[in-house]
């Protein structure tokens, strides 16, 4: 068979607790090898007539595997395959301080947010302590003003009952309505009697509401005065026209109050 055979060797690197044959070869002198070797035959078309007729060159004799054996050699570093939990820790790490770095500047975001709220808290709270401070020293002046109220509101209804008597008028004369009038006996003209009432300090009465001319007539006969033989005189004339009536204060008579 033609071709050419290339051989190379393989070394994979032999752990301490796989070699089970390493007494048995201790015993025999060998040295003890670190590294096995294994070799492959790979064939190209075209090589050398001398490498065709020795195939079994560059085997190992005590092999019987008629394997082909390759005469490179390749070796495979101890502990490679520790590099991955390595490899794993770091990015855990790295993912880890990621976390670390978000997680802070949320805080910071959070703790910034957190005092501007608790500063405005603060000052919201500082503005309705003055407010009801405020209110309640309002609602004080109120109080007392609404004291001073009530005492003028009593004093003025004492003044009011005070006015209500006969202790305004001079004696004789009878109070109603904020008015004192007097009633008299005497038989005068109406010209006298107006310049009676002037003397003092009054003048013939003037009725300005229906209440007052029903208190004239009230008064009139509990007096025991006789209308038909004695009749009072108020305060109406027709002197300056006849049959036009006006009263003392040049104010026309009311319809009503005939």
């Amino acid at each position: 068979m033609s071709g050419e055979i290339i051989y190379s060797d393989v070394t994979f690197t032999r752990h301490q607790n796989q070699d089970t044959g390493a007494e048995s070869e201790a015993s025999n002198g060998v040295t003890e090898r670190e590294e096995d070797v294994t070799y492959s035959e790979v064939r190209r078309p075209g090589g050398r007539a001398s490498e065709q007729e020795d195939p079994g060159k560059g085997r190992d004799p005590g092999n019987s595997d008629p394997t082909p054996l390759v005469g490179s050699k390749a070796t495979i570093p101890e502990g490679g395959s520790g590099r991955v939990p390595v490899v794993i820790l770091v990015c855990l790490c790295v993912l880890l301080l990621g976390l670390a770095i978000t997680l802070g500047v949320l805080y910071a975001s959070n703790m910034t947010s957190l005092q501007a709220e608790e500063a405005l808290f603060a000052q919201m709270k500082e503005n309705l302590t003055v407010q009801r401070e405020l209110l309640s020293s309002e609602l004080q002046d109120c109080n007392a003003n609404l004291t001073k109220v009530k005492d003028l509101l009593a004093t003025i209804q004492g003044n009011q009952k005070r006015c209500n008597t006969s202790q305004l008028c001079s004696p004789g004369w009878e109070f109603y309505n904020g008015s004192c009038y007097y009633f008299s006996n005497n038989k005068l003209t109406w010209e006298q009697s107006q310049y009676a009432c002037i003397h003092d300090g009054g003048h013939l009465v003037i009725i300005e509401s229906q209440q007052e001319q029903e208190f004239i007539k009230q008064r009139v006969v509990t007096l025991g005065i006789n209308p038909y033989d004695h009749c009072p005189w108020i305060g109406l004339t027709d002197e300056k026209q006849e049959k036009v009536w006006v009263w003392m204060d040049n104010t026309t008579l009311n319809e009503n109050l005939k």
